[in-house]
């Protein structure tokens, strides 16, 4: 069997198309933006003075996230803020947490608080009970956390430490773990 030119035309304009392609390619491409996916880890969006609002089913704000700024990493799945405050409203009772420093992941489903990490609950005809640690793990749907750095909790007088604790917000449930020591001051009533 001999090749005639009919033969070798389709597989000629298959090259010419091939190469074609590779040069649009490489003459399109940025040559501000680096080739090595390590290269592209910088952030794609930086937000000053950032608040999110989570709402529930009903519509009633759930949770609100506040930052002074927040810079979103593609590469790493994540975005970090810069003293974020988060607040829980539920009927009367009230939560604001505040930290130096933290990192939201799994799309918001998680945020790593850390670096002076405080909290204030506020219940109806309550005193006000306050958290204090280096870092907590926040679940922000759920309205749970943990922290496996010491804490220290105080409420009317009272002051509990922990060398860590799992709380759950919804119930109202804190669990400290290991070498809790507690300052339970004795209230008398007047006569």
């Amino acid at each position: 069997m001999r090749l005639s030119p009919q033969h070798l035309y389709p597989i000629i304009a298959l090259t010419v198309l091939a190469g074609g392609s590779l040069w649009l390619d490489r003459v399109s491409q940025d040559p501000a933006q680096p080739s090595d996916p390590a290269a592209r880890r910088g952030p794609d969006v930086i937000v000053d003075t950032m608040s999110l609002t989570r709402f529930d089913l009903t519509g009633k704000p759930q949770y609100t996230i506040d930052a002074r700024q927040m810079t979103h990493y593609p590469a790493l799945a994540q975005s970090h803020l810069d003293e974020p405050v988060v607040h829980y409203r539920r009927d009367d009772a009230r939560l604001r947490l505040t930290a130096d420093s933290g990192i939201a992941r799994d799309d918001g489903e998680r945020v790593d608080l850390s670096g002076q990490v405080r909290a204030a609950r506020t219940l109806p005809n309550k005193p006000v009970a306050t958290f204090a640690s280096q870092s907590l793990v926040l679940w922000p749907n759920t309205e749970q956390a943990k922290s496996i750095d010491p804490v220290v909790l105080t409420q009317d007088g009272a002051e509990v430490h922990g060398n860590g604790m799992t709380a759950n917000n919804l119930f109202g449930d804190i669990t400290l773990t290991g070498g809790v020591v507690a300052n339970l001051p004795i209230k008398r009533k007047q006569p």
